[in-house]
């Protein structure tokens, strides 16, 4: 039994030993190979930066660069042969003819610049790269809300919905921004609305606006709600543009005005703050009504209605 298991130990140790031998010989290979010179062909991805501020970046005549480089195995290894991309500054690109570009021998600098001193380019592709851009430009436009506000029975709304701000600055390419009129909020419904409120809305982007940019990303909607009462006002009629030497009676010859507001904005109102008149140059061929035109009322009444949209007359002359 002890026999065995001196046996046993002994095959144990032995195989450690042939891996750890194995992994050696191994390891030096592989030194070996990456020290020496090797000559590779890749095909990077180009990806281009510090493109202007006014500029938007549209393409390149080329996205893809196919080099043929020699350098040890170490450098290979280490180098962006491995991940396949190599970036190309903007900054140094030249103008001319209307036209955006970089010289083959102002890239290759760039991209010597990008790998192992001692590896050498030997062959790489000798176009100009051309770009497209287009101007970047800035502009405001007004913001549509999208709202639907169902009052609660018996509130008003003060005014109009407030948003804030009311306009929004775009930037992007020029052909995208040029076309666009207005910028649109989601859809809100808010429903039996019995107090004033806030709301932040998020903007909708229209298909056309691919790689424009919001100045900021939602607007604030709010409003001014109230109980109201009712207060209903006997105006009188006038007439206007009565021909000299003639008389005229309406039926009736007042008016009822129904105004809406808060208690203590009807406490204030009086008849006289109204117009109502009626202008015998509307008169109809053959007809015996004039329309009423409600010309004069108090500011800031969310709500003012004429009962009656024309009256009867009988003209006499003096």
């Amino acid at each position: 039994m002890a026999t065995k298991q001196v046996l046993k130990g002994a095959t144990k140790r032995k195989v450690k030993v042939f891996v750890i031998l194995l992994f050696c010989s191994f390891l030096a290979w592989l030194v070996s190979k990456l020290s020496d010179q090797h000559t590779d062909r890749a095909t990077f991805e180009l990806v281009y930066n510090n493109i202007p501020d006014s500029l938007f970046f549209l393409g390149a005549s080329k996205d893809k660069l196919t080099i043929t480089a020699r350098g040890s195995g170490w450098q290979f290894l280490g180098s962006r042969f491995t991940t396949r991309k190599l970036s190309i500054d903007l900054k140094e690109m030249s103008y001319r003819g209307n036209k955006y570009f970089l010289t083959e021998s102002e890239y290759r600098e760039q991209v010597e610049s990008k790998l192992p001193d001692a590896m050498t380019i030997l062959q790489m592709d000798q176009d100009t790269l051309f770009f497209d851009f287009s101007r970047m430009i800035s502009k405001k436009v007004p913001i549509k809300a999208d709202v639907t506000i169902d009052l609660a029975q018996n509130y008003l709304m003060y005014g109009d919905l407030q948003l804030s701000p009311d306009s929004v600055v775009l930037r992007g390419p020029l052909q995208e921004i040029d076309t666009i009129k207005e910028v649109r909020t989601e859809a809100v419904v808010i429903s039996d609305v019995s107090d004033s409120f806030e709301r932040k809305l998020q903007f909708l982007k229209p298909s056309e606006l691919v790689h424009a940019v919001y100045e900021q990303q939602t607007v604030l909607l709010s409003a001014t709600v109230f109980r109201f009462s009712e207060k209903m006002f006997q105006v009188p009629v006038e007439v206007a543009n009565l021909p000299e030497g003639t008389q005229i009676r309406t039926f009736p010859n007042t008016v009822e005005v129904l105004c809406k507001a808060s208690v203590e904005r009807l406490r204030e109102v009086v008849p006289s703050d109204f117009r109502v008149i009626a202008d015998l140059t509307d008169i109809k061929e053959g007809s015996s009504f004039l329309p009423l035109y409600l010309i004069q009322q108090p500011d800031s009444l969310p709500s003012v209605q004429m009962r009656q949209s024309q009256v009867e007359f009988i003209l006499k002359r003096e």
